[in-house]
């Protein structure tokens, strides 16, 4: 990860130039299952792919946009939505004109966070206005009393269900309408 570079940070954002809208109805573990990263599986049917196409996984509602193809075959892509509930390593397929092509979930958290982490904006309050990151250094945080329409100055990597509070207590996450915004 890429730290100061002179005076100005790595970085320096006024605002964001992406954001993904997060889906919270995973109902199991401590993480949502976010997709940060994939790979591509052993099985390519799909032969008619173009750049820009966006396809959704049959499962856990992953979106992908590919970026390039060789003889219509997807060479590179950008998770364009995390879906949830995925597990890592987990296979998921993603279908075009009846054919097929499996991609692996290599690893969990929010894509686009390999360099730098997303800002956080909170749509609702929820109950009591909880949010659970883990942080771009690694560590994971509670935040409470997060109000409807917050922007969060953190850098994060993932949301979780579930962390401990300062006093080791278990804090769910029950804000809503959150984005991730990079």
């Amino acid at each position: 990860m890429r730290g100061l570079e002179g005076n100005e940070a790595a970085q320096p954002r006024v605002f964001a130039h992406d954001a993904i809208q997060l889906d919270f109805s995973s109902t199991s573990s401590t993480t949502y299952g976010f997709a940060k990263k994939l790979s591509l599986g052993a099985t390519q049917n799909i032969d008619d792919a173009v750049p820009n196409m966006i396809l959704k996984s049959s499962t856990n509602n992953v979106s992908i946009r590919v970026t390039s193809v060789n003889a219509g075959k997807i060479t590179g892509w950008e998770i364009i939505n995390p879906g949830n509930s995925n597990t890592s390593p987990s296979a998921l397929t993603f279908t075009h004109n009846t054919k097929s092509t499996t991609f692996t979930v290599d690893e969990l958290g929010l894509p686009h966070t390999d360099d730098r982490g997303a800002v956080v904006y909170v749509g609702g309050k929820g109950t009591n206005g909880t949010l659970c990151v883990k942080l771009e250094g690694g560590s994971e945080a509670v935040f409470q009393g997060c109000t409807a329409g917050s922007f969060l100055p953190i850098l994060v990597t993932d949301i979780l269900k579930k962390a401990k509070d300062a006093s080791g207590t278990d804090q769910t996450t029950d804000v809503t309408n959150v984005l991730a915004l990079f």
